[in-house]
């Protein structure tokens, strides 16, 4: 039983579970506001489902589910962290911590993980719930590698994420596995901070975006029409992200959103599930949502890591507006089942395995504060 759950793990729970399907075309990039990061995420998906903002606490005790001879990672997160899920709890799409630590997944068709080793292993969601409980700078991620993994599963449908990780002093990284290998670009490498899935890797994207930035010299990058494709939508918001002056360009939050709104894959279709903007230095982040085009807030500074106080979600669908701080609930294991439930109907494997995911918190975390 193990063992088909392992698999279930590294083979199910990615953005793009099956390769055709080539749909897991999010954008994340870095905005320099007077020295402070602000961070943009479109999630885009070509139907709606699910998708809850979660208050995860520091001092809780977790572990990873391992296939046996390999040994199961065990870790107590070190910081709270606020995330974006829209499979389950404790395996998220994106989210921030207390230190500022922000990351960021997006599909990638070009992945290759690494053959299983000694190292525990990490399904591709749960890897950035790890990150956000143990590490506050973008070089601790970067040096995790040696400790962990997300290896290669005995699947042919099994497909891959690339992540953009960036910290409170700007500082920013892509992180892809390439043949086999942690393929990272940071400082000087990483030109402009901006990733996108699903085709494409972070090379790649960047010399396309130079090639058009040649083509448009004196103008904006135009923006397509209809459907955006990865590496048109990586060109727009590289330019736009390079063209930002904190002086001239009007409020970091507004133009964050106004890129969001020009990289959606699909704007006719609105295929942005949500659209998220971190704010760290005022600790607010901000977000729409497919059915709801006005943008909410939430005050991160308003929440209470501490493991002895429930676990608190907000439901992005929900008809709200404003400062919505004080419309998060207490987390339940029905609101799981019924992300799950969303997500089973592009994926009804995970009907099968819908009780294991559902207690999934109950029984591989608890608190120790």
């Amino acid at each position: 039983m193990k063992k088909i759950i392992s698999g279930i793990i590294f083979s199910v729970l990615c953005i793009c579970l099956v390769p055709v399907t080539g749909h897991s075309d999010c954008t994340t990039f870095v905005l320099n506001s007077w020295g402070k990061p602000i961070y943009g995420k479109n999630m885009d998906w070509p139907v709606p489902v699910s998708a809850y903002v979660l208050v995860n606490k520091r001092g809780v005790a977790k572990m990873t589910i391992a296939q046996p001879p390999h040994v199961a990672a065990t870790w107590t997160s070190k910081y709270g962290s606020i995330t974006f899920n829209w499979f389950a709890r404790e395996f998220p799409f994106e989210g921030i911590n207390e230190a500022g630590l922000f990351v960021s997944a997006m599909g990638l068709d070009e992945t290759e993980h690494p053959e299983r080793d000694s190292r525990p292993a990490f399904d591709p969601h749960r890897w950035i719930q790890y990150q956000l409980d143990n590490f506050s700078t973008v070089d601790e991620v970067i040096a995790s590698d040696k400790d962990i993994s997300i290896p290669k599963f005995d699947s042919q449908e099994q497909a891959g994420l690339h992540y953009l990780v960036s910290d409170k002093t700007g500082n920013c990284a892509s992180i892809e596995f390439i043949k086999g290998k942690l393929v990272c670009h940071t400082g000087w490498t990483m030109p402009v901070k901006v990733l996108v899935g699903a085709t494409g890797t972070y090379a790649q994207s960047l010399t396309y975006y130079r090639q058009q930035r040649l083509k448009y010299l004196f103008s904006p990058i135009p923006i397509p029409a209809d459907y955006r494709p990865s590496l048109d939508r990586f060109a727009v918001a590289a330019d736009r992200v390079k063209r930002y002056r904190p002086r001239c360009s009007g409020p970091a939050v507004d133009y964050a959103f106004q890129i969001l709104e020009d990289v959606e894959i699909n704007p006719i279709a609105h295929s942005a599930v949500w659209s998220a903007v971190y704010d760290y230095t005022n600790k607010r982040i901000y977000f729409r949502s497919w059915n709801h085009d006005q943008i909410r807030w939430f005050d991160f500074s308003a929440f209470d890591f501490s493991c002895t106080t429930p676990v608190t979600v907000l439901d992005t669908s929900a008809d709200l507006s404003g400062d919505v701080t004080n419309s998060f609930v207490d987390y339940t294991e029905d609101i799981n089942r019924e992300i799950l439930e969303s997500a089973a109907r592009f994926f009804p494997v995970l009907n099968t395995y819908m009780d294991f995911f559902a207690t999934f918190p109950e029984k591989y975390t608890h608190c120790i504060e």
